[in-house]
């Protein structure tokens, strides 16, 4: 593996390493760093995007030497997130993305014994914010597709006014820019997501590339047609669950 230059960072490790080049020790490392914000993995089926994303997920956990992910890391309150259809919810705002359910069930406090795939995945991550999570980790294989996104043609057809779903594309900014979490998603279905992104990572035969530029003058030569479904700020609720 190696990093793209743009992306490549040194950090001082606190215990120093020989270096198999060299065998001299190190006491610091360079690599590929994911800065704060909204990063998106790309690429190609079988190329390595949810492997990246994986890595992440389990660098929460220190690795035994030899492991060969000793040096994989993710600050330590990193929350993958994924759709769980048929989990149990109970008393969680999920109001910035699920709200005007039919027969005006409130969603402020909302319980459900078998919850669909997209207001588990909001569930999720709601109480992901609740406890705290700096990074939210998503790969669009195990979400639910109508919480990711709704393109123009849909939006068109099922008019607001008939949908209680607020897509997590019309949160995941604010909940950088407000509440201060990053998120890392691995999509390869919707170049809607250019948009958001601070970063865009594609991977190629299990290679990894800065195309945060060629995302974004995609993005200004294609403008996406949808219209932003966020109708109200993000509200949390203060709750001690028992």
């Amino acid at each position: 593996f190696a990093s793209p230059g743009s992306m490549e960072v040194e950090v001082t490790i606190p215990n120093p390493v020989p270096t198999p080049e060299t065998g001299m020790v190190a006491s610091s490392l360079r690599g590929m760093g994911i800065r704060r914000g909204v990063t998106l993995i790309v690429g190609g089926g079988y190329h390595g995007k949810s492997t990246l994303l994986e890595a992440l997920e389990k660098g929460v956990y220190p690795h035994v030497p030899g492991d060969g992910r000793e040096y994989v890391v993710c600050c330590g309150d990193a929350f993958k997130i994924r759709a769980e259809d048929g989990r149990r919810v109970e008393n969680v705002n999920v109001s910035p993305f699920i709200s005007n359910l039919p027969q005006g069930k409130d969603t402020t406090t909302f319980c459900s014994l078998d919850a669909s795939g997209s207001t588990s995945q909001a569930a999720n991550i709601m109480e992901a914010l609740e406890v705290g999570s700096t990074c939210l980790l998503l790969d669009e294989d195990t979400c639910a597709t109508n919480f990711m996104v709704r393109d123009a043609r849909m939006q068109a057809l099922v008019n607001k006014d008939s949908e209680p779903i607020t897509p997590f594309i019309d949160r995941v900014r604010e909940i950088h820019d407000e509440l201060g979490v990053s998120t890392v998603l691995v999509i390869g279905g919707s170049g809607d997501y250019f948009d958001v992104a601070d970063t865009v990572i594609l991977m190629k035969e299990y290679q990894a590339l800065d195309a945060t530029s060629d995302a974004k003058e995609i993005a200004s030569r294609f403008s996406t047609q949808r219209a932003k479904e966020a109708l109200l700020p993000l509200n949390m609720s203060q709750r001690i669950p028992i």
